[in-house]
C-alpha cells in the first residue's frame, strides 16, 4: 500500500465509522488512549517537493479529540493539506490567519535558496507551504509525544512508511525537527556526525547555548537518504536566520 492508498484507508474509516483503525492498534499497544483516532493529519504540501520537514504528530488537546468528518470525499481531504498555503495565505484566502510558526520557517529557510521567496509576505507564506514537504510522523493527534511513554517499538511502523515516502522522490534537504528523533530513528541510522555552533544574535554577540546539526544518512533496505536532525528548531527566542545559515553551510557533511 503507498503513501496515498494509507491516507485514503485512513479517510475513509474516519469518514465511515469515525475513527480510524491504526490508532486505535496504537493505542492499544501504547496502554491508553494516547492519541486521537479520528481526524488523521498526514502531511502538508507538495508530495515530490526535494525539501521536506518532518515533526512528531500534531498538536491536538482532548477537547478536539473525536470531531466528525466535514469533508465532501477523499479528494477534497487530499486537497486541503496539498493547497493548504493558498487556501490560507493565496490571493484569493481572507488571508486573516498570520503563524508565526510559518513565518518561523522562511526565516530559516531564506539561507537555502531553495524556494521561490520574494519578500511579499503573504506569497513567502504561500510558498513555503506548498512548495516544500511536511511530514507528521504520526498523523493522530495528541497533546504531549514522550517516546519513552509510547515506546519506538510503536513507531517503527510509521517511520518506516514515512522514510518510503521520503525515498521515493529525489529530496534535496530533509530536517528532522527534534532531537527525539536521534532514539526514534536509530535502528535506521548508518551514519553520524554532530556539528555543534554557537549564533550571532541581532546586536552582534553570541547566543549563551549551543546549537546543533546532527547530519545523518538512513537506510532502509537498498534506499539511503541524507538528512538533518535539527535538535533546537522548536526553541523560542533565537536567531532562527542565523540557525538557517548554520545549518545551510553544515548540511550534508560527515
Amino acid at each position: 500500500m503507498n503513501f496515498k492508498e494509507t491516507v485514503k484507508k485512513n479517510f475513509d474509516e474516519w469518514q465511515n465509522r469515525g475513527f480510524c483503525q491504526d490508532a486505535v492498534e496504537l493505542n492499544n499497544n501504547v496502554g491508553k488512549g494516547y492519541f486521537d483516532v479520528a481526524n488523521p493529519h498526514f502531511f502538508t504540501g507538495d508530495i515530490a517537493a526535494k525539501l521536506a520537514f518532518v515533526h512528531l504528530n500534531p498538536k491536538r488537546n482532548q477537547k478536539d479529540w473525536n470531531s466528525k468528518c466535514n469533508y465532501v470525499d477523499f479528494e477534497d481531504y487530499w486537497a486541503k493539506y496539498a493547497q493548504f498555503g493558498a487556501n490560507t495565505y493565496g490571493i484569493n484566502s481572507k488571508r486573516t490567519h498570520k503563524s508565526p510558526f510559518d513565518l518561523k520557517q522562511i526565516r530559516f529557510l531564506k539561507p537555502f535558496g531553495i524556494l521561490p521567496f520574494n519578500d511579499d509576505k503573504y506569497h513567502d507564506l504561500e510558498i513555503v507551504i506548498d512548495k516544500k514537504l511536511q511530514l507528521e510522523l504520526v498523523p493522530f493527534g495528541s497533546p504531549n509525544f514522550n517516546y519513552l511513554e509510547i515506546d519506538v517499538k510503536n513507531l517503527n511502523p510509521f517511520v518506516t512508511r514515512l522514510l518510503n515516502l521520503l525515498m521515493e522522490n529525489k529530496r534535496d534537504y530533509v530536517f528532522f525537527c527534534g532531537r527525539v528523533f536521534l532514539e526514534i530513528l536509530k535502528k535506521y541510522i548508518v551514519k553520524e556526525k554532530r556539528h555543534s555552533f554557537y549564533l550571532t544574535k541581532n546586536d552582534g554577540s553570541l547566543t549563551k547555548s549551543i546549537f546543533e546539526a546532527i547530519n545523518i544518512k538512513l537506510q532502509l533496505n537498498n534506499s539511503e537518504i541524507t538528512a538533518c536532525i535539527l535538535p533546537q528548531y522548536a526553541k523560542q527566542g533565537y536567531p532562527v536566520s542565523e540557525y538557517g545559515k548554520e545549518v545551510f553551510n553544515r548540511y550534508g557533511q560527515f
